[in-house]
């Protein structure tokens, strides 16, 4: 099978309890290493996102929502978005965190952004540039001025963008949430590394 025509089968788990709703994808592919390889990663990311402490003696000390999307699920890439939303008792407002991961479907290797492209190309200047000016065409309040992505920045791909996205009160106010960038593939193409996520979108 070419990596043209490989894409996931998706199932849905959940945690439910009386303090916790959590939903979040399951895969299932031919491959079953590759298989049980990303649905561990994917486990290990909504563990990560769920507190440990929900409740005590008079109930839940915390509340917590969590959902996901799937964002790609074709020619050999599944990229996928989970937030998890959390209330302490008695706090005035809860707070979302976001994770996500992009993955090669045939290896099950996952890419940090900086794999994304090629060695000594310009795509953390170019990107961060271009949220710059998102930024200021938005008319966005920022809290702390931003100045540049890192090579491990959150970010997610839809078939056509790479989406940047920063988690709430890293640049914004608490009320702006989580704040997303997508920068088409087209803009980034010639730093592209070949084999890699974006480089298969692009020619599929």
């Amino acid at each position: 099978m070419s990596h043209h025509d490989l894409s996931a089968g998706i199932a849905e788990k959940s945690i439910e309890t009386e303090c916790i709703d959590v939903i979040y994808p399951q895969v299932s592919l031919i491959d079953q290493n590759v298989e049980n390889k990303i649905n561990s990663m994917i486990e290990q990311m909504v563990n990560s996102l769920v507190p440990t402490d929900v409740e005590d003696a008079e109930g839940c000390t915390v509340n917590v929502t969590g959902r996901y999307e799937i964002t790609v699920n074709q020619d050999g890439i599944l990229s996928l978005w989970i937030d998890v939303f959390t209330i302490r008792r008695m706090a005035a407002n809860g707070i979302t965190i976001r994770d996500s991961l992009t993955v090669d479907l045939g290896t099950g290797k996952s890419y940090e952004l900086y794999e994304l492209f090629k060695p000594g190309a310009n795509d953390r200047i170019v990107i961060s540039d271009i949220i710059k000016r998102e930024i200021k065409k938005r008319d966005l309040p920022t809290i702390t001025e931003f100045i540049t992505i890192t090579d491990n920045e959150g970010y997610y791909l839809t078939p056509t963008d790479l989406v940047i996205y920063f988690q709430e009160i890293t640049y914004f106010p608490h009320a702006a949430g989580i704040q997303e960038f997508p920068i088409p593939f087209v803009v980034l193409a010639n730093m592209v590394r070949p084999g890699t996520p974006i480089a298969k979108l692009l020619n599929a």
